[in-house]
């Protein structure tokens, strides 16, 4: 299974249609969570109605999310592609006048057979024959956030950001970046802004379905005019571990060399798991970075001054000559590769590379 993402999640031990191949072993996840997570319900129950608190219950199944999406990770790197008997137990630890909670998710790892009958058992998109009040309002305020976004209307603060994280609001990815284009910007000037804006975007697009959010990232980055915004979404695709060969190969062919130094950029970034084909991809990475990425400049020669002897030169791109072999162009801070001395060079991406080929190879069978 390539996706843990796609691993079914049950809490009994058998389904109707599940047809299990090998059990394999107990798969498990600790969540420890401060008091303050649940600050807003504990510090003002402003937001109780009927005896409930909807901010309280949002911490909730947020830690209950995290916790299967442990067990998931936790099962795809031995092999699984389900977990059965699931039980999630929160507890609550005392001590020296403070308090924690201690989510503990605990199930078996098994390999199920695929089958349309177990497909069936994680359709999410099935009809059904009634829906609740809280379905439509929960609609209704998704389509409105989405018009909004569209009008540049819409408000960013934290209530929207919770919204549209959870509710994987995916439609608004692009008009998220319009809006804070000057923050990505200028980052260095308003790293608070930034920081803040930049904890809400990953939350949000790691939220995503990851076809979604790999599609989102790459496809934008191949069109963003903004190099700045382009390279964002490249840190992003770094922290999120989201290096897809396919995609980034599509930037690699790029004709702006912009987008190509970027995707030679995320060659270097990592997935969550890697199996035997991604060897072979990273395999066809490095021969077409080493065999791509040639000189740009155009090497001559030149008299040296007070001399008749001739000197190796090169002349750069941008217009500026003369330049000496191994020395940055004095224009464009390029060098003959069209690389600026702060971006790693081509031959040391291929290092890079064949370094974790061999790191991978050492726990592949």
């Amino acid at each position: 299974m390539a996706n843990p993402k796609d691993i079914l999640v049950i809490t009994t031990s058998s389904a109707e249609g599940l047809k299990i191949k090998k059990h394999l072993k107990p798969v498990s996840a600790h969540i420890v969570a401060g008091t303050n997570l649940f600050s807003d319900f504990l510090g003002g129950l402003t937001d109780v109605f009927g005896g409930r608190s909807s901010s309280y219950q949002k911490q909730l199944s947020s830690l209950y999310n995290e916790a299967i999406e442990r067990i998931k990770y936790n099962t795809h790197e031995i092999g699984g592609n389900c977990v059965i008997g699931l039980s999630i137990d929160m507890d609550e630890i005392s001590g020296k006048g403070k308090s924690m909670f201690m989510l503990t998710a605990i199930g078996t790892a098994v390999i199920i057979e695929k089958d349309e009958k177990s497909n069936q058992l994680s359709n999410t998109n099935e009809k059904f024959e009634n829906v609740g009040v809280e379905r439509i309002n929960n609609l209704r305020q998704r389509k409105e956030i989405i018009e909004k976004a569209e009008n540049s209307k819409l408000i960013y603060d934290d209530e929207t950001w919770s919204f549209i994280t959870s509710n994987q609001v995916h439609e608004i990815f692009p008009f998220i970046l319009k809006r804070f284009t000057n923050v990505i910007e200028e980052f260095q000037s308003i790293q608070e802004t930034y920081n803040t804006f930049n904890k809400n975007f990953i939350s949000y697009v790691d939220a995503l379905e990851d076809s979604k959010k790999t599609n989102l990232l790459y496809d934008k980055i191949a069109s963003e005019t903004n190099h700045q915004v382009a390279l964002y979404l490249a840190k992003v695709i770094k922290e999120l571990n989201l290096f897809d060969f396919e995609k980034n190969m599509s930037l690699l062919n790029n004709p702006d060399f912009k987008k190509q130094k970027i995707g030679i950029r995320i060659s270097t970034y990592d997935k969550s798991f890697y199996d035997k084909k991604d060897i072979e991809n990273l395999n066809q990475t490095k021969v077409f970075v080493s065999t791509t990425f040639k000189e740009r400049g155009e090497i001559t020669t030149k008299k040296q001054l007070l001399s008749s002897k001739e000197k190796d030169v090169w002349n750069c791109e941008c217009g500026n000559k003369s330049n000496d072999i191994g020395e940055y162009c004095g224009t464009c801070n390029n060098d003959i590769f069209g690389f600026k001395q702060t971006e790693m060079k081509p031959n040391e991406i291929v290092k890079y590379i064949e370094q974790k080929i061999e790191l991978i190879n050492e726990y592949i069978k």
